[in-house]
């Protein structure tokens, strides 16, 4: 996954949250900080699963990255991790 990321060197993940929506085909939502050296939040990472499910979409996953401002700067349908 980190291969479609945008991170600095001194970055790293830490999983905040994981949701599981079993009223759409048991979709799972991870949701990760990004955190600098210093360990202030610079941003955050959404992955989605399942998104087979729907006609529109080609890729197994979705993964969007925002910055700390909440602007996107990875929004990118992948295949597999």
């Amino acid at each position: 996954m980190n291969d479609y990321l945008t991170l600095a060197a001194d970055e790293h993940l830490s999983l905040l949250r994981e949701t599981h929506l079993h009223t759409q085909g048991q979709t799972s939502i991870k949701e990760w900080q990004i955190i600098d050296g210093q360990g202030r939040v610079t941003g955050g990472v959404i992955l989605q699963d399942k998104m087979n499910l729907r006609r529109s979409y080609s890729g197994e996953y979705r993964l969007t990255q925002r910055n700390h401002q909440g602007d996107i700067v990875v929004d990118r349908l992948i295949p597999s991790l």
